[in-house]
C-alpha cells in the first residue's frame, strides 16, 4: 500500500512565503500551487510581486502583500490580513561578496535584519498568532514553519562572513523553537549552490567540487519545503541540500 505521506497533498492549506518575487521563494510558492495549497506572496517591492504573481497559475489562490522582514510592525499589520496562514517559508535573505574588513556597519546590519532578525519576527509574529487562534480550533491544525538557511551556515566561506553568520543563527533558531513551540513544526532547509541571481558569479571549479558536478534548482529546494510541509512528524529537520558539497 502506498504511504499516505506521497497520497497526500497541500490542499486546503495556505502558506505565506517571504522573499517571494524570486528565486526559491517563486520556486517554493509554484510547487506549493501546484500541491493544492493557496500562497501569500511577501516582498518588499509591490511591482516586483505582482510580476511574479502574473507567472504562477491558479491565481484565485494567491494572493500578495508588500512586507519589510525587518520591522516588527510590518508583520504586526500583514498577519491579521491572512488568518487563514497555516505554513509559514522564510525565504527573504540578500547575499554578501566582500571581507568583513571591507564591508559597513549599514551592510553588517542590513544582511543581519533580512536574514536573522526577519526570520526571527516572521517566526514570533505567527507564533503569536496561532497561540490565540489554536485556543479556539479542534482538532489543532497542523502548523508548521520553515526556514531558509544555508550551507554556509555551518560551513564557512571566506568573503561570507556576515551572510554566513545569520545562517548559522537560523539554525539554532529552528533547534530552539522546535522545542518551544508545541503544536508547531519547525525546520530547515540547508541549500548549497542553487541556480539563482545569487550564485551568478560562481565559476566552475566550484561547480566541480560539487560530488554531482552541478547547481541545485530553485524547484529541487521546493520539492524539499513540500516534503517538510507534508510530513506531519517532520520536527527540528536540519535538511542538507547541496549535492553532497557537505560531505567534502
Amino acid at each position: 500500500m502506498a504511504s499516505k505521506l506521497f497520497q497526500s497533498t497541500l490542499r486546503g492549506r495556505t502558506a505565506a512565503i517571504t522573499g517571494a518575487s524570486g528565486g526559491i521563494g517563486l520556486a517554493i510558492a509554484e510547487r506549493f500551487l501546484h500541491e493544492g495549497s493557496s500562497v501569500v506572496l511577501l516582498g518588499r517591492d509591490a511591482q516586483k510581486l505582482k510580476v511574479a504573481a502574473s507567472q504562477l497559475p491558479h491565481d484565485d489562490r494567491i494572493r500578495e502583500h508588500v512586507l519589510d522582514v525587518r520591522l516588527e510592525q510590518s508583520w504586526a499589520d500583514a498577519i491579521p490580513l491572512f488568518p487563514d496562514v497555516d505554513i509559514l517559508i522564510n525565504c527573504a535573505g540578500i547575499s554578501q561578496r566582500s571581507l568583513l574588513v571591507r564591508t559597513s556597519e549599514d551592510e553588517i546590519r542590513d544582511i543581519l535584519d533580512t536574514n536573522l532578525v526577519g526570520t526571527i519576527l516572521g517566526c514570533r509574529a505567527v507564533a503569536r498568532h496561532w497561540l490565540k487562534s489554536k485556543r479556539r480550533r479542534e482538532p489543532l491544525p497542523d502548523y508548521c514553519i520553515i526556514n531558509l538557511s544555508s550551507l554556509l551556515g555551518v560551513r564557512g566561506c571566506a568573503g561570507t562572513s556576515v551572510y554566513s553568520a545569520s545562517k548559522a543563527g537560523i539554525i539554532g533558531l529552528t533547534t530552539s523553537l522546535a522545542a518551544e513551540f508545541r503544536g508547531t513544526r519547525v525546520n530547515a532547509i540547508l541549500p548549497g549552490y542553487i541556480d539563482t541571481a545569487m550564485t551568478n558569479d560562481a565559476d566552475k571549479p566550484q561547480k566541480m567540487k560539487i560530488p554531482v558536478a552541478r547547481f541545485g534548482t530553485p524547484d529541487e529546494v521546493a520539492d524539499a519545503a513540500a516534503f517538510l510541509a507534508k510530513n506531519k512528524y517532520a520536527n527540528n529537520c536540519i535538511l542538507n541540500l547541496d549535492g553532497g558539497l557537505s560531505a567534502t
